[in-house]
C-alpha cells in the first residue's frame, strides 16, 4: 500500500515538474509588409503638383534622389521642347542641346517640398515620395532667374570701356553665362503658363549677339624689327591656329609689337643671348607684353641662332601657352 501510494506521489511529481520547466512556443516573427507605393506607379503630375520617389541608405539620401527624379523628369519634357524652337537651338547640334539641358537642369534646386511618405525598407534601404507645389517650385526660379540676369547685365556695363581683349573675354563668359539660363527658362515656362519666355529668351540671344560682335571686331597685327621677324611669324601661326584672325593693319587692331637685342659671350662655349621685348597695345594703350632672355649657342652663325631660338620660342608657346609666353590675357577656344 505505502509502496504504490509513493510511486502514485512519483508519478504526479514527474508531471508536475515537467508542465513547469517546459519551453513556451515562440511566437512568430511578425514580416515586415512593403507598402504598395513603393512599387507602384509614381501620381502623375497635376496642374499644381509635382511628385517624385527615392530609395537611398538614409533619408537624406532618399529625399535627394527623389528630387533629382521630380527634376529629370522635368527636363525630359524640356528637352523635346527645346528642340522645336529654332531661334534658340539654330546654333547647336541637337546631342550639344541635349548636354546643355541635362547639365544645366541638374542645377536646379527645389527649395520647396514636403515629404508625404516614408518607409524604412531595412537596414541599408529607405524609401520617400515627395511632393512639390508647381507655383511656389516657379517663384523660387524666377526669383533665381531675375537675380542672375541682373548679375549678367551688372558684369556686361561694367566691361563696355575697357580694353577689347577684356570685352572680348567677359563678353565671351557672359555669353555661357546666359546660355545656362535657357533650360531654366523653359522649365518656369512649363510651370507657369502666365511666364514671359520671350523675353528672357531674347536675353540670352542679346548676350550670345554681343560677344559674337566683339569676337568678329578682334583682330591681332603682328609687326616687328628685322631680326624679331621669325618670332612674329611663330605668333602669327599660333593665333591663326586658334581662328584668331591675324591682319596686315594696325588699325582697330590688338597690335603686338616685337624688337630684339642680341649680344654674343665669349668664352670656351660662345653663348648668344637674345632679349627679346613684346608690346600689346589697343589703339595707344599698352594692355600687356614682356621681354625675354633667349639663350642659344653661338656656331659662328648669327642666323643659326636666331632661327634656333625662335623654334624653342614655339615650343615655349605651346607649352606655356600665349598668355604667359606674350603677356596677354586672351581666352582661347
Amino acid at each position: 500500500m505505502l509502496k504504490s501510494f509513493l510511486t502514485l506521489l512519483l508519478v504526479v511529481l514527474a508531471i508536475s515538474f515537467s508542465g513547469c520547466g517546459g519551453s513556451k512556443p515562440s511566437p512568430s516573427k511578425t514580416k515586415k509588409v512593403t507598402p504598395k507605393w513603393i512599387n507602384s506607379v509614381l501620381p502623375s503630375d497635376t496642374a499644381t503638383k509635382m511628385y517624385g520617389m527615392g530609395i537611398g541608405k538614409n533619408r537624406e539620401i532618399a529625399i535627394n534622389t527623389a528630387l533629382s527624379d521630380m527634376v529629370a523628369k522635368l527636363g525630359t519634357s524640356i528637352e523635346s521642347i527645346y528642340h522645336t524652337d529654332e531661334k534658340v537651338t539654330n546654333s547647336y547640334s541637337s546631342l550639344e542641346a541635349r548636354y546643355i539641358i541635362k547639365a544645366e537642369v541638374s542645377k536646379i534646386k527645389v527649395n520647396n517640398y514636403k515629404v508625404i511618405k516614408s518607409h524604412k525598407m531595412n537596414y541599408r534601404e529607405y524609401a520617400v515620395m515627395i511632393e512639390t507645389d508647381k507655383k511656389k517650385f516657379s517663384e523660387g526660379l524666377k526669383a533665381d532667374l531675375e537675380m542672375k540676369e541682373k548679375s549678367i547685365e551688372q558684369k556686361y556695363d561694367a566691361v563696355k570701356s575697357r580694353d577689347i581683349l577684356t570685352r572680348y573675354n567677359a563678353k565671351k563668359l557672359l555669353s555661357k553665362e546666359s546660355d545656362s539660363l535657357t533650360p531654366m527658362i523653359f522649365m518656369i515656362a512649363q510651370l507657369d503658363s502666365s511666364f514671359d519666355k520671350a523675353k528672357n529668351l531674347a536675353f540670352v540671344l542679346a548676350k550670345k549677339k554681343a560677344f559674337l560682335s566683339e569676337e568678329k571686331r578682334l583682330q591681332f597685327y603682328v609687326s616687328s624689327d628685322t631680326k624679331s621677324k621669325s618670332f612674329a611669324d611663330k605668333i602669327k601661326n599660333y593665333l591663326a591656329q586658334n581662328d584668331f584672325k591675324v591682319v596686315n593693319s594696325s588699325t582697330n587692331s590688338v597690335h603686338i609689337k616685337l624688337s630684339t637685342k642680341d649680344n654674343i659671350s665669349k668664352g670656351n662655349i660662345s653663348i648668344a643671348v637674345l632679349r627679346l621685348n613684346i608690346g600689346v597695345y589697343d589703339k595707344s594703350s599698352r594692355i600687356g607684353g614682356k621681354n625675354i632672355i633667349l639663350k642659344e649657342r653661338y656656331n659662328n652663325s648669327l642666323e643659326s641662332v636666331y632661327k634656333n631660338a625662335s623654334v624653342h620660342f614655339e615650343q615655349d608657346i605651346k607649352s606655356q601657352g600665349i598668355n604667359k609666353l606674350v603677356g596677354i590675357n586672351l581666352d582661347i577656344k
